[in-house]
């Protein structure tokens, strides 16, 4: 019994020491200085990092001292068996400074984010000693001069980030061996030199986003061997020719972005065929001509379709019903239009996309009158757009229907008749162009329920009658057009209890009669105010006076 007594005295000595050895080491470990070879490298390195940053208004790296083990300072990760650096992620901290040389003494490093901060400079050579590196995040800072050769010694990147900087040159050739790289995205800098051919390699490639550069030149045929890739983002980098028929075998392709650059020709007809997996198609600002291709409507996942400002034409017949993600349809200034009696008819295929958000159709040449259909598109469409066409009849009273638009714009058409009064069942309209038609008749009372109206287009039209004072009550507005149009009676002095008129009230080129309103100085932001041109009569109100941020009046 004595011996099993001093055992067990024995144990529990062992304990009680072995519990006093894992305390003392864990306070060693937050207070102490590092003390190993590969410790110290990573500790100097760090401090040399910091060194190079002029201004840290958030503070982030005042943990970054000697008071604890710096694996447990803010932004760091490390290995659990080695102690050393393994993710350097501050990013979106207001840090302003250079990149540090010492950085390439980080060896351990799989990850560096670095973004959304105020960094500048050239991005030091020394990134290309990281062997260990996956992935690298410097975007939206200001790092300028050329991407460094020898990041392609960094033999096991899949994924890059230089978006937003200033970085220039051609992208180095050194980049074709990066053969692991999946997601390249160099938006938003100043790459010149043209889109290299050696792009093509990069067959792991999965994003490659390119958009605002000064790339010029053609696209290269080489990718159309990027079988992998789903993201194709090539906008605003002065591109021109034809796009390659090898790209449309990228049959991934989910985002294809191709905005605001000098392509031309056709879409072939088979592009929703041969890219099902669309989802964003983006052909913007170009001279794309010929017909929209019918095949768009088998990518069924299409959400995004903006194919504005290009040379297309002819009759659109595209089944856009099998389309039920659509959000957007942007087909703006274009020719559109064939004349024909029923181009206007795919506004009923609209019908079935619930989704639908943005339509744009202005300035085209589409010849007929508003479906009735109209009154079926989604409740969810905020925005209209059918200005600068040849549109004719009257506008239906089943527009009521769309509640959810924000802005609706049919300018410049041939529309008649008088304005629904279901027009005021759109109380969610910031925006109302209706001008230079030939709409009649007179302004509906029903305008009064569009309180959150702050631009009203009424003008060059024929409405008759006087003007509401029920308008009074869009206290929103900060424009409003009457002109040109056959109004009669007096100014109602509720228009100057409108204290948002900043822009423009122009109620000029009508019969109105009577004096200004001595209410007019209620418009104390208003800039312009133009009344000519119509059978005012009396004194010039001394409390025009008030107006004090008038600077065109017309009389």
């Amino acid at each position: 019994m004595k011996m099993q007594g001093i055992i067990s005295y024995a144990i529990c000595y062992q304990a009680i020491l072995l519990l006093l050895f894992h305390i003392l080491s864990s306070q060693s470990r937050a207070n102490a200085t590092p003390t190993f070879p590969g410790n110290a490298t990573d500790h100097l390195a760090l401090i040399a990092f910091k060194s190079k940053i002029s201004n840290d208004p958030q503070g982030i790296l005042k943990s970054w001292n000697d008071s604890m083990h710096f694996c447990l300072w803010a932004g760091i990760t490390c290995s659990h068996r080695r102690d050393r650096v393994t993710i350097l992620d501050i990013s979106s901290k207001d840090l302003v400074g250079s990149l540090s040389p010492s950085i390439g003494n980080l060896s351990f490093l799989h990850e560096i984010r670095l973004s959304n901060n105020s960094f500048h400079g050239d991005i030091p050579p020394e990134i290309g000693r990281l062997f260990r590196l996956q992935r690298l995040n410097l975007s939206y800072n200001s790092f300028n001069g050329k991407l460094p050769s020898n990041l392609s010694s960094c033999s096991n990147l899949n994924v890059l980030h230089f978006d937003g900087n200033k970085l220039a040159g051609k992208l180095p050739v050194e980049l074709s061996s990066m053969s692991k790289l999946t997601y390249l995205s160099i938006r938003a800098n100043q790459f010149t030199g043209g889109i290299p051919p050696f792009l093509g390699n990069l067959t792991s490639l999965i994003h490659f986003a390119a958009r605002s550069n000064n790339f010029g030149g053609r696209i290269p045929d080489a990718l159309g061997r990027l079988r992998s890739l789903r993201i194709l983002g090539l906008g605003g980098n002065n591109l021109s020719g034809k796009i390659p028929p090898s790209i449309y075998n990228l049959s991934m392709l989910s985002i294809f972005s191709l905005a605001e650059n000098q392509l031309e020709g056709d879409l072939p007809w088979d592009i929703g065929l041969t890219l099902p997996h669309l989802t964003w198609l983006q052909t913007r600002g170009n001279y794309f001509r010929g017909q929209i291709p019918v095949t768009l409507s088998n990518a069924s996942k299409l959400n995004w379709i903006e194919m504005g400002q290009n040379n297309f034409s002819g009759k659109v017949t595209v089944p856009f019903g099998h389309l039920q993600q659509l959000s957007q349809l942007d087909l703006e200034e274009n020719d559109l239009g064939s004349g024909e009696f029923d181009e206007m008819n795919f506004f009923s295929s609209l019908a079935n996309c619930s989704n639908l958000e943005i339509l744009a159709l202005d300035d085209n040449k589409f010849l007929g009158r508003l479906p009735d259909s109209i009154a079926n598109l989604s409740t969810n469409l905020k925005q209209i757009y059918l200005g600068e066409n040849n549109i004719f009849g009257e506008i239906p009273s089943g527009l009521g229907n769309l509640v959810g638009l924000n802005l609706l714009r049919v300018a410049t058409n041939q529309l008649v008749g008088k304005f629904p009064k279901e027009i005021g069942l759109l109380k969610q309209l910031q925006l109302m162009d209706l001008s230079m038609n030939k709409f009649s008749g007179e302004i509906p009372d029903s305008f009064r329920n569009l309180t959150l109206l702050n631009k009203l287009y009424l003008d060059n039209n024929k409405l008759n009658g006087s003007i509401p004072s029920s308008l009074g009550n869009c206290q929103n507005l900060i424009l409003v057009t009457i002109n040109d149009n056959h109004l009669s009676g007096s100014i109602p002095k509720e228009l100057f209890n409108i204290y948002s008129l900043s822009v423009l009230l122009n109620l000029s080129h009508n019969h109105l009669v009577g004096s200004l309103p001595s209410e007019v100085d209620k418009l104390k932001n208003l800039g312009r105010l133009d009344v000519s041109w119509n059978k005012l009569s009396g004194k010039i109100p001394s409390s025009l006076s008030g107006c004090t941020s008038l600077e065109i009046l017309n009389l």
